[in-house]
């Protein structure tokens, strides 16, 4: 067996012991939430709801910034809560918000061309025209 192959076989034995690690936790994280009340849920729920809003939404962190800055943790945390499904709500939190961003950006550069233009360009096919080439946007024949 080549170097490379024995690498290989040692990274997917690594790889087999860490999710069998990260199953066990999920197994306990599961345990302990169903030793909860209904109340205590309601309460932790709330209050990790509130950090992820206050760093997802009103401070607009990173992945690893929500999780070491607002909530404390360290490094231990970054693979539990990826696997958790974390990582895929920052980031369609993060998405949404910059398309809005981008969207709200647009729309104000396009109200701008049309009401600086002429009384000509700020018709339908004018101001269109005027957005495509400051956009840079190419029809379906890939012109301006």
């Amino acid at each position: 067996m080549s170097d490379t192959e024995k690498a290989l076989v040692e990274l997917e034995e690594t790889s087999n012991a860490f999710m069998v690690a990260m199953n066990i936790l999920k197994d306990e994280q599961e345990a302990y939430w169903a030793s909860l009340t209904k109340e205590e849920q309601l309460k932790a729920f709330c209050a990790v709801s509130r950090r992820i809003h206050k760093g997802e939404v009103e401070l607009g962190g990173t992945y690893r910034y929500v999780l070491y800055d607002v909530f404390g943790f360290g490094p231990e945390a970054y693979a539990q809560a990826q696997l958790a499904g974390y990582l895929d709500i920052h980031n369609a939190i993060y998405t949404g918000v910059e398309v809005d961003e981008t969207i709200e950006k647009v729309a104000r550069e396009c109200i701008r061309i049309c009401e600086e233009g002429e009384k000509t360009q700020t018709t339908s096919s004018g101001a269109a025209s005027l957005i495509k080439q400051h956009f840079n946007i190419k029809d379906d024949k890939n012109e301006v």
